[in-house]
């Protein structure tokens, strides 16, 4: 029995002219005709849709309705097809990327293991696999400028690297939707289903393979694409549609090769705005087409002199809107195209107005206490015990000491010179009194569990080794337990919220190390090397 005919509905219109809001009500009418229904999403909007559904439908749940993103399709199909992948995330290839940098730093001509290296090497990778280019694609290209020809070679042998090191039972997370796409058809997921996809505003060739795919499948298909008509005679720098233009082509095409029945539903109304001015605003953004003529209402513009009196204008009304106009601070939200420029300000001008804020900001994981407790740890080591490193460990505070004795302790130290081998030698500098005795009962709750640690670590260990090594240092002396006890005495959310994620962040940088390096024997530098690497590509927000 042959599939009935696919139906293709787009759903077009500008920004604001209720696209989403037409593709839940629909999907409600639609609930009792279809076993199931998904709707694909960007992975930025997975939640923001799941509430976006609840909202507009008034309904707790419907099992037969599931919100999805691309890689999280690819997570249910594999498992449904039972086909195990050991996925390589950022960290891990970051790590790796590290490692195959400095094994062919000779043979390359450009690219050496900076941290911006990594990154450009990475970013690369990604979007050769999202593009489907090969290592043998990479090797057939000819270039006549000789510059550009040499750094092709640089990132063609990388990539052969790579792919060598992927072929020894790994995935790179990318490789996944291509994977997806091969056993799309062996899936009983989307049969006869009807599918809905929103927020999206292009794909990448790989990502339109799985479109096609889903086409054969399901028996509806609902994109909403934001475009103001299908074609346009202006010129591609003068479209602000374009690329949405560009998008919704590309699927049309598909969609005909494969027979689908088209249909085009057009929104008009602009729901969203409500008031006129930012109607014009939204259809003359970057047009100047239409002037508006009458009295300004609505908007208002704020020349500031810097970052701080801008920030300090928006705090006072803020303040003025809570508790002069009955707004709540949640209906609040300010954007800025640089968060950066404007975080420490904000904080700092938020607090003296009382206003509780939250700053969708990514941080640098190294500035971490666990993280940091862990790196000045291996400091000691890698500098000898110098006493800044020794130092820098300690006032971490992680170790349970009082922050006035371990002042005490480093003055003693900064008096006496002790740094290297004179941390394990017994502290007689001076007469025998009760401050001398409790710095020496300090020095060896320091030293003893350390040279444990350095005993061990030294050996001719693996990386697997290594990393219970230094799992279980960070049990045995309750630095998982002390950093818990930091995180009640903050009595803080947010810096809870970030110790917590820090500890998992931790945990997954050590089993991607291990994934990709537990057999192999390397010295305490190149572990130490890899581990931050690891670090700094995971992102903490």
């Amino acid at each position: 029995m042959s599939k009935m005919q696919t139906k293709l509905n787009v759903i077009y219109g500008r920004s604001g002219t209720g696209k989403s809001e037409y593709l839940y009500r629909d999907m409600e009418q639609k609930i009792s005709q279809f076993k199931n229904i998904f709707v694909i999403v960007p992975e930025q909007s997975n939640l923001v849709s799941e509430k976006k559904f609840f909202e507009i439908t008034g309904r707790k749940a419907m099992l037969n309705v599931e919100v999805l993103t691309l890689s999280r399709m690819a997570y249910r199909v594999l498992e449904e097809l039972e086909i195990a992948t050991n996925s390589l995330t950022k960290v891990g290839k970051s790590m790796l990327i590290f490692e195959l940098l400095s094994q062919n730093k000779k043979a390359l001509k450009f690219l050496g293991k900076s941290e911006k290296n990594i990154q450009i090497i990475d970013k690369m990778l990604t979007e050769f696999k999202k593009h489907n280019v090969s290592v043998e694609d990479l090797k057939n290209l000819k270039l006549e400028d000789q510059y550009v020809s040499l750094k092709l070679q640089d990132m063609t042998l990388l990539y052969e690297k790579y792919e060598e090191k992927l072929a020894q039972n790994l995935v790179d997370e990318n490789d996944e939707l291509t994977i997806l796409k091969s056993n799309l058809k062996f899936s009983k997921m989307f049969e006869n289903s009807c599918i809905y996809m929103d927020e999206f505003f292009g794909f990448t060739p790989q990502e339109y393979g799985i479109f096609e795919e889903l086409l054969k499948l399901c028996r509806e298909m609902n994109v909403a694409v934001c475009l103001d008509c299908l074609e346009s005679t202006k010129k591609k720098e003068n479209d602000i549609f374009y690329f949405n233009r560009k998008y919704a082509k590309k699927l049309l095409e598909i969609a005909s090769k494969q027979g689908c029945k088209i249909e085009f539903i057009k929104r008009d109304k602009p729901y969203r705005f409500k008031n006129n001015e930012l109607v014009i605003l939204e259809k003359n953004l970057y047009g100047n087409t239409q002037k508006w003529e009458e009295k300004i209402e609505n908007m208002e513009l704020f020349l500031a002199n810097n970052p701080y009196s801008e920030m300090d204008y928006v705090a006072k009304k803020i303040y003025h809107l809570v508790k002069n106009d009955g707004y709540k601070y949640y209906e609040i939200a300010i954007i800025a195209n640089d968060i950066e420029n404007y975080a420490e300000d904000s904080k700092a001008i938020f607090q003296k107005y009382q206003i509780p804020i939250f700053i969708d900001e990514k941080k640098d994981l190294n500035q971490n206490i666990l993280i940091r407790y862990l790196i000045s740890l291996l400091d000691i080591f890698d500098y000898n015990w110098s006493f800044d490193a020794v130092f820098n460990y300690l006032k971490i505070g992680l170790l349970g000491f009082d922050f006035e004795n371990i002042c005490r302790l480093e003055n003693y130290c900064k008096k006496w010179g002790i740094r290297g081998i004179k941390w394990q030698r017994e502290f007689l500098y001076e007469p025998l009194n009760e401050n001398q005795e409790n710095l020496e009962k300090m020095r060896r709750k320091i030293v003893e569990p350390l040279l444990i640690l350095k005993n061990n670590f030294f050996q001719n260990k693996t990386v697997a080794d290594l990393t219970q090594i230094i799992y279980d240092f960070l049990l045995e002396n309750d630095i998982i337990h002390n950093l818990n006890e930091k995180v009640i005495q903050a009595n803080d959310v947010e810096i809870s919220n970030e110790y917590n994620t820090s500890y998992k962040i931790l945990m997954h940088v050590l089993e991607e190390l291990v994934k990709l390096f537990g057999k192999e024997k390397i010295t305490f530098e190149k572990y130490k090397e890899l581990l931050k690497v690891g670090i700094q590509a995971s992102e903490l927000r």
